[in-house]
């Protein structure tokens, strides 16, 4: 049957419309294009569909029965066949710091395998502006608790103590756990992960300062205010002539967390996720082993 969906679409107008000028532009073609989709789906058919011997045509009986057919199965027919829209950009949150060359080859894998768009967006709280819903998924420091959201550690890296260089501890080549809790620490209190409560009892520190942001707690740190304690790739992305990078004994790893909702997630959020998981590098960075070979080199 050589009948397209075009001269479904000219019949059904014309039933509505009611008169060829108005149908024809109301598609946009000329009356005569009309006439002849017409005329041929008449002829495919074997019957009259529309009845020409009154100034306005009217349609026969079997013309308004495919007219009442075409109303109901013509809008579907063309939803079917309509081009698949391509998935929306994924909005991908972080706080701390986007971990650069894990978090990049996930975002090139989607990207390139899938298409779809990531688009890092910072968001200074606790869930990189998941929970807000700002985003659709999110890198964070620590564990996420919240039986709303999907999470998946992805990954644990050493944590660095953040000094400033006219610090006393400026001297040493390293600095431990405890060590720390003998000093003043400084406070993320809006995305931050860690608290005074995370040294033991014996050796807990005081809170020199509490900031909302990473710039807020460099510039405490360059200040004196406290020491500073970071994931070993937050600390490479925020060099500071102020400040030295010491590695830190006997401190619980860095966790980072992948989560996105449980609850109508972004379409290619778990894919993102399993592209994050299967980039497995070594977890040790460039930066903290050039720190090593330094101190090994000074001992």
């Amino acid at each position: 049957m050589d009948i397209g969906l075009r001269h479904l679409q000219c019949f059904l107008a014309l039933a509505e419309e009611q008169h060829f000028t108005w149908a024809a532009d109301r598609l946009g073609i000329s009356q005569p294009t009309l006439s002849r989709h017409i005329q041929r789906l008449e002829a495919v058919l074997g019957r009259a569909l529309v009845d020409r011997s009154t100034r306005h045509p009217r349609l026969t009986a079997e013309g308004q029965r495919l007219r009442a057919d075409l109303q109901v199965l013509l809008p579907q027919l063309e939803t079917a066949l309509r081009p698949a829209e391509p998935p929306s950009s994924l909005r991908l949150g972080y706080a701390w710091g986007y971990p650069l060359q894990r978090g990049r080859r996930a975002q090139a894998t989607l990207e390139e395998r899938h298409l779809v768009l990531v688009q890092p967006v910072r968001r200074d709280d606790r869930t990189a502006g998941l929970r807000e819903g700002c985003v659709d998924a999110a890198l964070v420091w620590g564990a996420v608790r919240d039986p709303r959201l999907v999470t998946t550690e992805i990954l644990r890296e050493p944590n660095i103590a953040a000094v400033a260089r006219t610090s006393t501890l400026a001297v040493r080549d390293r600095v431990t756990w405890r060590d720390l809790g003998r000093r003043c620490i400084i406070v993320n209190t809006v995305s931050g992960t860690l608290t005074a409560q995370d040294w033991p009892a014996d050796a807990t520190p005081e809170i020199g300062a509490e900031t909302s942001n990473i710039e807020e707690y460099l510039h405490a740190v360059a200040a004196r205010r406290g020491v500073g304690v970071l994931p070993v790739s937050v600390a490479a992305q925020h060099p500071d002539p102020d400040i030295l990078y010491l590695p830190l004994t006997g401190a619980p790893p860095a966790v980072l967390t992948y989560a996105y909702p449980r609850t109508n997630p972004h379409p290619y959020a778990a894919t993102f996720g399993r592209a994050l998981r299967e980039d497995r590098p070594a977890e040790r960075s460039a930066f903290v082993r050039g720190r090593n070979r330094r101190a090994s080199a000074d001992a």
